[in-house]
């Protein structure tokens, strides 16, 4: 055996010889390609292992989801009692009844004010602080995915961005605006809280001040609708509970034929 043929056989001879048809060895995951972490989700706003103050605001949106869906069919039959459904709610139809209430069976007013005031601006807060913690993403989060949602989205965001103050006083007025994307829009955007609370509760005790006027100037007609109200409040709730659960049985029956 020659010299050169003892070198490759030396050069050769260590190294694993793999059969025809044979699958090399399969490298271990990368951690690009391993399973995802359950935060790691495209639908939630952050994008990074989440803080506790993440968790915290996550869940005070959760929390304020339940609440808005226990309020809806209870809206009606709180209404029966204005100035109950005013301190609980805030909205503007029962801070006006709250009004011709008072005017026909008295009342301290200033202290109606005050209650329906911040009855309107308690959870407001939140949507800022999520805008804060997570930025434009959160409105996707709001909003969702679909182009025409982000369009949306887009025009609130050069709305806020553009007129910071007046996106905050808008949402008083009796307008269709998305309240929740412009206080996260405002939050995103870097307006302080201080700045945030001082605008929304001078905006909403000007505006509360305004509709407990209306509904002491209409006074004793505005009574009477609501008694009337009172007597049919019961199927009125009776009927968006229904709404409610026929809209769930037709979402869950399309996904289901989807499916």
């Amino acid at each position: 055996m020659s010299d050169e043929q003892e070198t490759h056989e030396a050069a050769t001879g260590d190294k694993p010889e793999t059969a025809v048809g044979e699958a090399a060895p399969s490298k271990p995951d990368s951690p690009e390609t391993g399973p995802k972490e359950w935060w790691d989700d495209p639908r939630l706003p952050w994008r990074h292992k989440p803080t506790r103050a993440d968790i915290a605001c996550y869940t005070w949106i959760a929390i304020l989801g339940v609440y808005a869906i226990v309020m809806l069919p209870l809206r009606p039959l709180l209404l029966a009692n204005p100035p109950l459904s005013a301190v609980i709610n805030g909205g503007r139809t029962s801070v006006v009844a709250t009004g011709a209430w008072i005017e026909v069976n008295g009342g301290p007013i200033i202290l109606y004010w005050a209650a329906v005031t911040l009855s309107i601006v308690k959870f407001d807060w939140v949507y800022w602080w999520a805008g804060k913690l997570w930025g434009h993403a959160i409105l996707e989060t709001f909003t969702g995915r679909s182009k025409m949602s982000k369009r949306r989205a887009e025009i609130v965001l050069k709305f806020t961005h553009r007129y910071e103050t007046l996106a905050v006083i808008a949402t008083y007025l009796p307008l269709p605006l998305p309240m929740a994307l412009i206080y996260a829009a405002v939050g995103a955007s870097g307006m302080r809280l201080r700045k945030f609370l001082i605008i929304d509760i001078i905006t909403a005790a000007v505006m509360q001040a305004g509709y407990l006027a209306i509904g002491w100037w209409i006074g004793e007609p505005a009574v009477r609708i609501v008694r009337i109200y009172a007597d049919y409040s019961m199927y009125v709730t009776f009927g968006v509970l229904g709404v409610m659960l026929a809209t769930w049985w037709w979402r869950r029956s399309r996904t289901k034929r989807s499916a």
